[in-house]
């Protein structure tokens, strides 16, 4: 749907500081854009109109870190730790993903988002098995019709025969490649082309080092996992190296940061580098330092929020702000608490985190002027929520209703850049059924064609032993 679309009678967060919550007011959409937000607006000629009564009316959740083409395998890692995952997921199971395996699952995982209130995402896509897959993936997150970033996964996958891409040197061509052909120059475009680069220390420096210049080059957002290795294994880091190298600016989202202390944000700060957290997924793989939002709060540096992987966690953005607030506020009230100090003032407000989901997220991925508020002359991203349900009402106020009580079921309206997308509960022109029908079938290609996967306690080395095995195919 293209044209006018008013949204009126809505609880209205605008999440802009000017403009304030608006308790009963209206949101005036033409084309892809907002053009007014107030208490009143008439309904001009030809406007197809929301009723929002009942509704809050948010901006769109900006998902900073996410792996899209997992989607088929949905709670695979639900009992491993990190090792296990990347044992189970980033080596077994993705070795055999066919491109319509990797295509339906990012298409799939794109759509939950959508119908969950996630407008925009960073998809870390490390799913490229060859150019047929990088081909697929990139197809399916532009038809998926959400906003964001398509990062391309430069990590080398293991797989039998001989390898798709001779050399690291081709892979990284193939992304020049992907983006000439469906992503261009156009900065207004939907999705954009990123990029993703493989976990520092995984390959050799020279290798990570080629791939952070690639982006630069590109002049794009550009991702890595950060300081969030498995035990002695020093995968993921090496973050200060790559400052030394001039690496590091405000393209660079670099995720989780769990081994991050004041000093090391306090470096992120200075150099408009963004820092994407997950906590679900951190702490459900038995990751040691998970969600450092104290230091880095400490330092200066406000957090974006990413629902990482469903193969161990939900992507839903509402339980995502929960988890996230409470852990923020155990870690900073821990100190004072343990020494029987009593907490007259909470550290971080529900609005605090509903910011690190809406306007952080969109300054990550360098969308601030665009999207994360609604503001006239940014992007129509917004979702209703319908209150009248029995987890969300009374609503006393609107942005601690939905942090605290809400979830992607209360979901009623979902616009994209002026398209509604979800409307009465439902995706709009999307074969729901007929795409679960196929992700079945994905699932069971996939479990029925992987071989036995190791015993939890064959796991201990599998970190450094797979960087020396991606190493000799690079």
């Amino acid at each position: 749907m293209t044209g006018r679309v008013l949204v009126q009678n809505g609880w209205i967060v605008t999440m802009d500081p000017g403009l304030g919550d608006l308790r009963h007011g209206s949101v005036l959409i033409e084309d892809e854009r907002i053009v007014s937000v107030a208490e009143h607006i008439d309904v001009p000629d030809g406007c197809d109109v929301i009723d929002a009564n009942g509704m809050i009316v948010h901006p769109g959740f900006v998902d900073t870190h996410k792996h899209l083409w997992q989607t088929a395998l949905r709670g695979v890692v639900g009992d491993r730790t990190l090792v296990g995952y990347f044992s189970d997921v980033r080596r077994d199971y993705l070795s055999r993903f066919r491109p319509e395996d990797a295509h339906l699952g990012t298409l799939v995982g794109a759509l939950e988002l959508l119908d969950g209130g996630t407008t925009s995402v960073l998809d870390h896509s490390h799913g490229v098995v060859s150019p047929e897959h990088s081909d697929a993936l990139a197809q399916a997150g532009l038809a998926s019709g959400i906003r964001g970033v398509w990062a391309y996964g430069y990590c080398p996958v293991e797989v039998e025969g001989p390898q798709a891409f001779p050399s690291h040197a081709d892979r990284v061509k193939d992304a020049y490649r992907v983006k000439d052909a469906y992503f261009g120059s156009d900065g207004d475009s939907l999705l954009r082309m990123g990029i993703a680069a493989t976990e520092q220390n995984l390959l050799p420096l020279e290798l990570t080092e080629n791939e952070i210049r690639s982006a630069l080059d590109m002049d794009t957002v550009w991702t890595s996992h950060t300081h969030c290795g498995p035990g002695n294994a020093p995968i993921t880091r090496g973050f200060h190296t790559l400052v030394a190298k001039g690496l590091i600016d405000h393209r660079a989202v670099l995720s989780h940061c769990n081994e991050f202390r004041v000093d090391d944000f306090d470096v992120v700060r200075d150099l408009g580098a963004h820092f994407a957290s997950s906590p679900d997924s951190e702490i459900a793989l038995g990751i040691a330092h998970p969600t450092p939002y104290r230091d880095a709060l400490l330092a200066g540096v406000q957090p974006s929020l990413g629902t990482d992987c469903v193969t161990c966690m939900s992507a839903d953005m509402y339980a995502n702000m929960r988890v996230a607030l409470m852990f923020a506020r155990h870690q900073i009230n821990n100190g004072p608490g343990s020494n029987y100090e009593t907490i007259v003032e909470q550290p971080v407000s529900t609005r605090d985190v509903f910011r690190w989901a809406t306007t952080e997220g969109a300054d990550a991925l360098g969308l601030a002027d665009r999207i994360g508020s609604l503001v006239p002359g940014k992007y129509a991203d917004l979702v209703l929520v319908d209150t009248r349900a029995l987890n969300l009402a009374p609503v006393l106020d609107p942005v601690a209703d939905l942090v605290l009580h809400g979830h992607a079921g209360n979901v009623d309206t979902v616009i994209v850049g002026g398209q509604v997308r979800k409307r009465g509960g439902k995706l709009v022109d999307t074969d729901v059924r007929g795409l679960l029908s196929q992700l079945d079938d994905s699932r069971d290609y996939l479990l029925a064609s992987t071989g036995q996967l190791e015993e939890s306690a064959a796991l201990a080395d599998e970190a450094q032993d797979w960087s020396e095995r991606l190493t000799s195919l690079s």
